[in-house]
């Protein structure tokens, strides 16, 4: 056995002895929001971000679909709604000169409805051909191209939240003996070296019964700083109850 073995499980057996104060486990960042965004229309794509990492604000537009058919098929619906109000109200007027009966005012109020139910429908389609950012975050890939003719329901991005990040903890089964919700902790970050601070949100339900595990979710605590989600570190937890 070699010496980086050796002191491999010395460390671990230093941390795992009972009453010391300070326990360690390794901990993932993982983000709370984390979606891939699809077409809702078809159409040629007209924007999209230039590429992988670009960051985006809540509300910014992500996508532009070429919106032209279905501005004109707006329009057109406009045109017919206007004609058959213009036909149910002269009805309602000669129905009070008795020279047409209920059944053709009510025949007419009918279409009129309908073609008030036919521009709300192309009214989305028009309002769906730009994708707005539900979250901050960043583009994860590109599943599309701009100029892209693009179906609909087509996934064109994938991206991630940065504002609303937690960490994963795979801790022993044991700890559960003085682990509680609520708990605070200090995350030791490897690709920045910086420590955050950190509360336990959740304990896991279940113990994996090969390993004699469980799993912690942490919220950070802010400020944190060039953070990012799949980032990995040690997470130090105070036993001393």
């Amino acid at each position: 056995m070699n010496n980086t073995k050796k002191l491999l499980m010395l460390s671990a057996c230093f941390y795992l002895m009972p009453g010391h104060a300070e326990e360690t486990a390794r901990a993932v960042i993982s983000s709370l929001d984390r979606t891939t965004i699809s077409t809702e229309v078809a159409g040629k794509i007209l924007y999209l971000p230039s590429g992988e990492g670009d960051s985006f604000k809540k509300g910014a537009v992500l996508a532009k679909i070429d919106c032209d058919l279905y501005r004109a098929q707006k329009r057109k619906i406009l045109f017919q709604k206007n004609i058959a109000y213009q036909q149910f109200k002269k009805n309602e007027q000669l129905n009070k000169l008795n020279s047409i009966g209920a059944f053709e005012v009510s025949i007419s109020k009918e279409e009129y409805n309908k073609q008030i139910a036919e521009l709300d429908i192309v009214s989305v389609n028009v309002k769906r051909c730009k994708i707005y950012a539900p979250f901050t975050g960043r583009v994860v890939e590109k599943l599309a191209n701009q100029y892209q003719i693009a179906k609909a329901q087509q996934e064109i991005l994938e991206i991630v939240g940065t504002g609303n990040i937690e960490a994963k903890i795979v801790v022993d089964a044991t700890w559960l003996s003085w682990l509680k919700k609520g708990d605070g902790l200090t995350l030791v970050i490897d690709e920045t070296q910086t420590e955050i601070k950190a509360t336990i949100n959740e304990i896991g339900a279940v113990v994996d019964p090969a390993s004699q595990t469980v799993l912690v979710r942490a919220n950070l605590i802010k400020p944190y700083d060039n953070i990012a989600p799949g980032m990995s570190g040690t997470a130090k937890f105070n036993s001393e109850k």
